[in-house]
C-alpha cells in the first residue's frame, strides 16, 4: 500500500515538474530568418543526402509525428527545436529538393513548423557543427528520430 502511494507520488511530481517546464520561449526572429530561408541537400558518407536549413542544419523527422502534427513540444522541443517557419515564408527549394513537398503546420507552441512530405522538422541541439547528425536513428524524448532523405522519407537506417 505504502510502495504504491509512492508510485502515485512520484508520477505526480514528474507530471508537475514537466508541465512546469513545459514553457517554451519564444524563438529568436533573427535565428529563425536564417535558418529557414533554404532548404538544401547535403551528402553525407554514412546515411546518404539529408536535407539541411540555411545554415547547414540537418533536419530530422519524430516517428510519433507520423507526418501529421508537431508532438515534440515544449521540454522535448528543447533537445529537438522545430523547424519554425518565417512568417508566411516557405523557404526556397535547393537543388535535389522537392518544392512541391514543402509546407508547413501549426505548432502547438506557437507559429508555423516547415514540413517535407508532410512531416514536421527539427533540428538536434547536440548536432554542433554544420551537417553533424548525431540524431540519426536515436530514440529520445518518447520516440525515434530520423534524419530527413530529399525523398521524403525518413532514412531510418
Amino acid at each position: 500500500m505504502f510502495g504504491s502511494r509512492l508510485v502515485r507520488a512520484a508520477a505526480l511530481a514528474v507530471a508537475f515538474s514537466l508541465a512546469v517546464s513545459g514553457c517554451a520561449a519564444e524563438p529568436d526572429p533573427e535565428d529563425v530568418d536564417a535558418r529557414a530561408s533554404s532548404i538544401d541537400v547535403l551528402p553525407t558518407e554514412d546515411v546518404g543526402k539529408v536535407l539541411v536549413d540555411g545554415e547547414g542544419a540537418v533536419l530530422y523527422v519524430f516517428a510519433p509525428d507520423l507526418a501529421e502534427a508537431v508532438s515534440c513540444t515544449f521540454t522535448c522541443a528543447t533537445n529537438w527545436p522545430p523547424f519554425v517557419a518565417s512568417e508566411n515564408v516557405t523557404p526556397d527549394a535547393g537543388d535535389g529538393v522537392d518544392q512541391a513537398l514543402l509546407g508547413s503546420v501549426e505548432n502547438p507552441s506557437g507559429g508555423e513548423v516547415i514540413t517535407y512530405n508532410g512531416w514536421p522538422l527539427y533540428r538536434y541541439a547536440a548536432d554542433k557543427e554544420p551537417g553533424d547528425h548525431t540524431g540519426q536513428d536515436r530514440y529520445l524524448n518518447g520516440g525515434d528520430w530520423f534524419v530527413m532523405a530529399p525523398s521524403g522519407k525518413p532514412r531510418t537506417s
